[in-house]
């Protein structure tokens, strides 16, 4: 779908069905933009180096302002154009989309929560207070738990990223590794920066020979997925087939770190080795920890989970071992509001 398209999609549901449909006529562009659109190599350079972007955020926004014409008191729509607007980095626009949507309404906890998110990053201390002592008023236990993750969020920065594979762990069955995918192209086949993850994965996994390996993503590309095309991979270098797991389902770092950190638990698992780029490592680090302690809390299994998190990275920029891409701060707040419930695109996309 081209600019063109989406425009002509405008004009025919303008004339043609009810607000409603409309409405949502330009949401499923919108999220087909989301997932498919843009100049994704450029804005993975530019932002996240080793992370995969799958949005086109220009045309989103257009979709989501157009949407607001036909149904101007919807808010999910406006902060569905929030979203668009955070997701390049625009925050304050965001911030000003969250207020206004809080005049109207002061009891909508889903903004109050990003806003705040936003405030804590960007250093606006008065407001993010004031904001959190409003979520307090609303829920306390909920405001506890966000302000807590709002201060985390901001020590991302902490973590030492290692590059040597750890050798604290039991060899006994009891450790995994998790390779976190990354985009196959156009034609199904890997990507480079897969192929050194992939390299890591496989040190880790000799090793420590008796660790089960978990591939991760399930985006597909000409019927395959990167799960799939590692496992194939691996087996090809000699690792035995029922020492890998594929986790096929997840189509981003959140699904990666929530179904993944399931399986673990249900596993009795003791540890983990998280493999990823150097650039995505902080962020991916956070979110397992995050879904570990989601995990945790609805534990169904017999015994009380303690996942060990341990992680490895390839080192695809240097610079990013002693420092944050400012940038990732707000990638990683988005993401680990998604972990804990609060939708990327609220009614659309978590």
């Amino acid at each position: 779908m081209t600019a063109s398209e989406a425009s002509n999609i405008e004009k025919t549901v303008r004339s043609t069905m009810a607000t409603s449909d409309r409405v949502q006529e330009l949401e499923d562009a919108a999220i087909y933009y989301y997932w498919n659109g843009g100049q994704l190599k450029q804005n993975e350079k530019k932002i996240f180096q080793g992370v995969t972007l799958k949005s086109n955020f220009g045309i989103m926004e257009h979709l989501f302002k157009e949407a607001i014409n036909i149904d101007p008191s919807n808010e999910n729509l406006q902060m569905d154009l929030a979203s668009t607007y955070r997701m390049q980095n625009q925050n304050d626009r965001a911030m000003k989309i969250y207020r206004d949507i809080l005049v109207n309404n002061p009891n909508n906890f889903t903004a109050r929560v990003k806003l705040a998110g936003l405030e804590k990053i960007e250093n606006q201390d008065s407001a993010y207070k004031e904001d959190l002592a409003k979520l307090a008023k609303s829920d306390p236990v909920k405001a506890e738990k966000f302000a807590k993750l709002f201060e985390d969020v901001n020590h991302i920065g902490d973590l030492k990223i290692n590059t040597t594979i750890p050798d604290n762990l039991k060899d006994d069955g009891s450790n995994y590794i998790v390779i976190l995918g990354y985009a196959l192209d156009k034609d199904g086949k890997m990507q480079p920066t897969m192929l050194k993850r992939l390299k890591l994965c496989l040190k880790a996994a000799k090793k420590y020979p008796h660790s089960k390996i978990i591939t991760t993503g399930g985006v597909p590309k000409k019927g395959k997925t990167e799960a799939g095309t590692m496992k194939d991979w691996l087996i090809k270098q000699g690792v035995k087939k029922d020492r890998i797991i594929e986790e096929n389902l997840s189509t981003n770092t959140v699904e990666n770190a929530l179904f993944s950190m399931r399986d673990l638990v249900n596993a009795n698992a003791s540890s983990m080795i998280l493999v990823t780029s150097a650039s995505h490592m902080r962020r991916a680090y956070f979110l397992f920890n995050q879904a570990k302690k989601v995990v945790e809390a609805t534990n169904t299994s017999e015994y009380q989970p303690n996942v060990k998190i341990e992680q490895v990275a390839d080192v695809d920029n240097p610079s990013l071992l002693t420092k944050v891409n400012p940038a990732e701060y707000g990638a990683t707040l988005d993401d680990s509001l998604r972990i804990n419930g609060i939708w990327q695109l609220p009614g659309l996309q978590r």
